[in-house]
């Protein structure tokens, strides 16, 4: 933990070690982020290790004790049929999305404000303090992007079927009409140390945490008009 950098050979041969065991690891493709971005801001043949690498390397040593107690089972790994189909949309004000759920899912028990698979709307506004700092004509200095929100709104839309209904081993399609957050989801990270190296950690701990298999696609602006309502 107090190593502050390795040879890039080693860290060449620890990242495919790693990326070769995330195929076997449900959420682990979303934790090379930080990792990836050591690698691009080399010098020489050194890598710097820094606090966000070291925490990336921890989140792998925490799925290593975890699998002991927690066996990964196929149907995390593989996937099938969509059990949901949802849709997802975000700008500078909030986010929002909608879900369609299939009679195969199972509602919580704790769930009495939704009636079994009807679909479920979903809305959130940002803090102010987000809405203030967005990248806009007005706010050239802002510190988060409009993709960045987009991004955020996908990992909330992820956890709202979470809370209504039993995922578990099931394959949830999830939209949006943002092409940089889509990107993102179906890469599982992104060479940077920006917010989106930070949301989509959040998303490989979201998945191992409810186990499902995840799958994004893509929808047109002007065909998602249920999302861009809420």
């Amino acid at each position: 933990a107090t190593q502050k950098r390795l040879s890039l050979k080693k860290w060449h041969k620890m990242l495919g070690e790693l990326r070769s065991m995330s195929l076997a690891l449900p959420g682990a493709r979303n934790m090379f982020s930080l990792m990836q971005h050591a690698l691009s801001t080399r010098k020489k043949t050194r890598v710097a290790l820094t606090k966000g690498v070291h925490q990336a390397l921890k989140d792998f040593s925490w799925m290593h004790k975890d699998i002991v107690s927690r066996p990964t089972r196929i149907a995390e790994l593989v996937p099938l049929l969509a059990s949901a189909l949802g849709y997802h949309d975000a700008s500078g004000e909030g986010a929002g999305g909608v879900w369609f759920p299939h009679e195969s899912l199972s509602p919580r028990g704790t769930t009495t404000d939704v009636l079994p698979h009807q679909p479920i709307v979903w809305r959130y506004r940002w803090p102010q303090d987000i809405i203030d700092s967005l990248v806009t004509e007005s706010n050239p200095t802002g510190t988060i992007t409009n993709s960045d929100l987009e991004l955020a709104g996908g990992l909330l839309h992820l956890d709202a079927i979470a809370q209504y209904y039993d995922i578990r081993e099931r394959t949830i399609l999830s939209k949006t009409d943002n092409l940089a957050t889509l990107y993102w989801q179906c890469k599982g990270s992104a060479a940077t140390i920006k917010p989106p190296a930070y949301l989509l950690r959040f998303f490989g701990i979201h998945q191992r945490f409810h186990r499902y298999v995840p799958r994004h696609d893509y929808i047109s602006g002007v065909s998602n008009p249920m999302a861009d309502d809420a």
